[in-house]
């Protein structure tokens, strides 16, 4: 729980490092697909490889936003870059804290942490030769 509530608290990195990891990214993309919010990650996760291409950005825009090829050819990379930057905020500010409540991040936190069931940090817990007073 403790890990979840770090999760929540500054949710822009969290997801941000989060997304890094594949298990974690495909535990969101899971979890978002019962919303139908799934496009929108996989758009910004997608913007990402871009790189200042209008071609790539046009296309990006044809695949997730329903565009056809004549509306998408007023969009430049930087405006797909701005569109997936709200997309992001959105993600970060609605879904994934949802998503750091709901069961699908239980095995994001378990894969994280590994199995703690067996650590007894007790004997660390002290400094071995200091005195309680």
């Amino acid at each position: 729980k403790f890990t979840k509530l770090l999760w929540t608290l500054d949710t822009e990195s969290s997801m941000g490092k989060l997304m890094e990891v594949f298990s974690a990214k495909d535990a969101f993309h899971n979890f978002l697909k019962k919303t139908y919010e799934h496009t929108q990650l996989e758009f910004w996760a997608e913007s990402k490889q871009v790189n200042g291409d209008d071609n790539a950005a046009r296309s990006l825009c044809e695949k997730y936003l329903g565009m056809t090829a004549a509306d998408a050819a007023a969009y430049t990379a930087s405006k797909v870059e701005k569109k997936a930057k709200e997309f992001y905020k959105v993600l970060c500010n609605d879904s994934f804290p949802r998503f750091v409540k709901s069961k699908y991040c239980d095995p994001v936190v378990d894969n994280m942490l590994g199995d703690t069931s067996k650590m007894d940090g007790s004997k660390d817990l002290i400094w071995e030769k200091y005195k309680v007073p």
